[in-house]
């Protein structure tokens, strides 16, 4: 991402001083023209299609689209996702079109760009254009890393313009570099250092952006969401694309025979229909196919790109290639070729836009405001404090400090968890009659210890303890060790692992049991992920949460603590 964002800023600041230079004058209304074209053909086919796609497929998906819409269009999607909540990490329920924080900053940039060029033409100083745009790329690191912040949120970060815009300004500053070194290389005088350097990277430059390009390689499959990415692993990665970019420009640098090579040229030709089309399929193909998963994710991977290569060549050929070559006149009447071909592609694309834009119309009108789990967990919510309050209000039966080791009933356990919990309270509170359920979305296992902290406060943490915060991020050793430590010897730790299509539940999963193998005197492991494979359709849309009325989750932990006290503790 970080490399397109160079390429950008380097092309469109590249193309305003060739303008200038060349004694055109940079023509706004062109300008802006140009990139309408550009950016707003593809746009207007993906919107449609894949709103009508995801109405027929998983509605759930549509919440909140119409905003979704209105801020892609109008190019600040990336701010109304910050202010919405809406976690560009977060995989439970992703918007359809929030890969588009890309193309709205990117379109921010644009809106800016000529403005920022005219100013800096003004500066008297030949070099001190490229140090200013050199500082607004080192400020957004700094930011980036100052507003970073380990285990929270990072989307803020990750999408605000300010903070990601590093690799737009240093493409920009190559930008400039490269006319007054032109320039400082066609004078007579021309310095003897400035000479040798020119000689040394036309023979050199080439090996530097083959070895940016390796190490650029490197980061993406080492350096990811985490410390690493924004405490500077971003910006290093904007530094290696403007050397990969200035080692492959000059005349007769061998990199240009290697980025020429047909597939690599026609993925370049393609990009920005692959990068549009590839997020609303893979949501759609994943929730097709939920059993492929993370399980089976190589063959989602590969379906998701040959459709997506399909669908980009497609709004190519029909929408970008046009409008690109004539502007929106060129859908209507012919620019050149066969009266007929043209006929036809007329035809399919009135149909096409027609068609979608209807249903997409349609769609819109009729998306929920909430997703059919987010309605269930609601519901569940309520009657998990109602029933809550009604196990509180009975007498309290006086429990012996230590644990019996027999099947516990509901009065002497207490749950904390999150939406899966949740959402099978219900089976919970019927199986384990006046057992209390503390369960919200969105928790983590984060929040263990201080909601055991809590149990305590209130004098309800019971002897036997459940505990089911596995889904939404990584479970480290140190964190069950303090929960463990928290709950104290005198009682029984249950511990319910994930079931989720996300990277990091095997590896939690794996956490989980060898912690429970360890401890095994005064730890349970509920294995839910495997439980709940075996009845996949009994889970919601998402293929996390389990259906509010049904007890498969309520019945494995049972299975888990009898067998559990059947091995002898």
């Amino acid at each position: 991402m970080d490399v397109f964002f160079t390429i950008s800023g380097f092309l469109i600041f590249s193309s305003l001083l060739n303008r200038i230079d060349s004694g055109k004058g940079l023509e706004l209304g062109e300008y802006f023209l140009k990139r309408f074209r550009r950016i707003y053909p593809a746009l207007f086919a993906l919107i449609p299609i894949s709103v009508t796609l995801t109405w027929l497929v998983n509605r759930d998906m549509l919440v909140g689209i119409r905003n979704q819409i209105m801020t892609v269009l109008l190019g600040c999607y990336n701010w109304y996702a910050i202010s919405s909540g809406a976690s560009y990490f977060s995989q439970m329920n992703p918007d359809i079109f929030r890969h588009l924080w890309f193309m709205s900053l990117l379109m921010q940039f644009y809106l800016i760009a000529p403005f920022v060029v005219l100013l800096l033409r003004k500066i008297i100083i030949r070099w001190a254009p490229v140090c200013i745009l050199t500082a607004l790329a080192g400020a957004s690191a700094v930011s980036m890393g100052l507003l970073y912040h380990s285990g929270a949120d990072p989307t803020r970060v990750y999408f605000g313009t300010d903070t990601h815009a590093m690799g737009l300004w240093l493409g920009a500053a190559l930008a400039w570099i490269l006319p007054i070194l032109r320039h400082e290389h066609g004078r007579a005088n021309e310095s003897r250092i400035m000479e040798r350097f020119h000689k040394i990277w036309i023979q050199f430059g080439p090996i530097v952006a083959f070895g940016s390009l390796l190490a650029l390689l490197w980061m993406m499959r080492h350096i990811t969401q985490g410390p690493a990415a924004f405490h500077g692993g971003i910006f290093v990665a904007s530094v290696l694309a403007v050397m990969l970019i200035a080692g492959t420009i000059p005349f007769g640098s061998w990199m240009q025979d290697l980025l020429v090579f047909k597939p690599l040229a026609a993925l370049g030709h393609y990009s920005y229909g692959i990068y549009l089309w590839h997020w609303p399929l893979w949501l759609l193909l994943r929730s097709l196919l939920p059993q492929w998963g993370a399980w089976h994710a190589d063959r989602l991977l590969s379906f998701t790109f040959i459709l997506t290569v399909l669908f980009a060549f497609a709004s190519w050929r029909l929408f970008e290639k046009p409008v690109a070559r004539a502007g929106f006149i060129a859908l209507i009447r012919p620019i050149s070729g066969d009266e007929a071909e043209h006929c036809g592609r007329l035809i399919s694309t009135v149909v096409v836009l027609a068609c979608s834009w209807s249903f997409c119309g349609y769609a819109v009108a009729t998306a929920p405001e909430q997703t059919s789990v987010a309605q269930s967990l609601g519901i569940s919510s309520r009657l998990l404090q109602q029933r809550n309050h009604a196990a509180l209000e009975r007498r309290r039966t006086p429990m012996p400090r230590k644990p019996r080791h027999k099947m516990p009933d509901g009065s002497q356990m207490a749950a904390i968890g999150d939406s899966v919990m949740l959402a099978s309270s219900k089976g919970l509170q019927d199986t384990f009659p006046n057992i209390i359920v503390d369960a919200e979305v969105s928790r983590s296992m984060a929040k263990g210890q201080g909601l055991v902290d809590q149990l305590k406060a209130q004098g309800n943490l019971r002897p036997w303890v459940l505990v089911g915060l596995a889904t939404n991020s990584v479970v480290t050793n140190d964190q069950l060790d303090d929960l463990l430590n928290d709950v104290g010897p005198d009682h029984v730790l249950v511990l319910i692992n994930a079931h989720a299509p996300v990277s990091w539940v095997p590896g939690t999963n794996a956490v989980l049991k060898q912690f429970a193998a360890a401890h095994s005197n005064n730890v349970v492991l509920v294995d839910w992920d495997g439980t709940i494979s075996q009845h996949a359709d009994e889970l919601a849309g998402d293929g996390i949460h389990p259906g509010m009325s049904n007890t498969i989750y309520a019945q494995a932990v049972k299975d888990s603590i009898a067998a559990w006290i059947k091995q002898g503790h």
